[in-house]
């Protein structure tokens, strides 16, 4: 696989971002339902990305998602607050968009 299958797979993450209206920055001043959704629908396709996944920074992506999505009680706590979740999908978004664009 090469650089077409992990850019294809990094716009289909920037993708939830535009789907949500939420390209660059804008994230910033959405709604609390919005932003859960989002931060939702990124780290489940983090999650199951495969060809982009081992391309990722491995502890600042691909963990958290993962236990996110297992229930980790000190993840989820984490991830409660919601400007985490701010700064983790600003910095997918920036990492993805700087590394992947067309």
């Amino acid at each position: 696989m090469g650089d077409a299958a992990l850019r294809a797979e990094a716009q289909k993450i920037l993708s939830i971002y535009r789907f949500y209206h939420c390209d660059g920055t804008l994230y910033q001043h959405i709604d609390d339902e919005t932003l859960d959704a989002l931060f939702e629908a990124v780290v489940a396709s983090i999650d199951d990305c495969g060809v982009l996944k081992p391309h990722l920074p491995h502890n600042e992506f691909v963990r958290p998602s993962r236990e996110v999505l297992r229930g980790d009680a000190g993840w989820v706590g984490h991830f409660e607050e919601r400007d985490n979740r701010r700064f983790f999908l600003s910095d997918i978004y920036d990492y993805l968009y700087l590394m992947y664009r067309k």
